[in-house]
């Protein structure tokens, strides 16, 4: 009867021994930003830099109340043709930043519920392996932007 109840203490503690490795993750996320959807556009696409910091850390989802599903793509030319694929995530060295952004690496967001407007903003969730989740807010740039530094004067969070 000790034994079990030795056991049933020793698990339940368990969950409470987390690595040191897991307690210092943290990733830093810098100028994120979406271009303004055309018309009606029901597609848009998130770029932003990511920074692993203190320990190595995965993006492991995205998600977002603007749209049906938020996933990470990558744009890459196979035989002259571009083409685009879903990503399981994305590896994070700490102080090696991952910088999403156009004809690459981005986020993509399908089933918008309604069109990315110039000067509003979305809510983004990052779902890291080891870091805790993060919300951010992601800042709509014109159609055809090229990126927050093309934008003069213009704050990014």
């Amino acid at each position: 009867m000790i034994g079990k109840r030795l056991l049933l203490a020793a698990l339940l503690a368990a969950p409470l021994i987390v690595p040191a490795w897991a307690q210092d993750a943290t990733v830093a996320v810098e100028q994120p930003w979406a271009r303004a959807t055309p018309g009606a556009g029901t597609t848009g696409s998130v770029y932003l830099t990511l920074t692993a910091q203190g320990a190595p850390d995965r993006l492991i989802g995205v998600a977002t109340p603007a749209a049906a599903m938020a996933m990470v793509h990558e744009s890459y030319v196979d035989g002259g043709v571009s083409r685009m694929r879903m990503l399981d995530g994305v590896a994070l060295e700490p102080g090696k930043p991952v910088t999403f952004h156009p004809g690459a690496m981005h986020i993509m967001l399908e089933g918008l519920k309604a069109p990315l407007k110039t000067g509003a903003s979305v809510p983004l969730t990052l779902t890291f392996a080891h870091a805790a989740p993060m919300t951010v807010s992601v800042p709509v740039l014109k159609p055809g932007a090229a990126g927050p530094d093309a934008m003069p004067g213009m704050k990014m969070p």
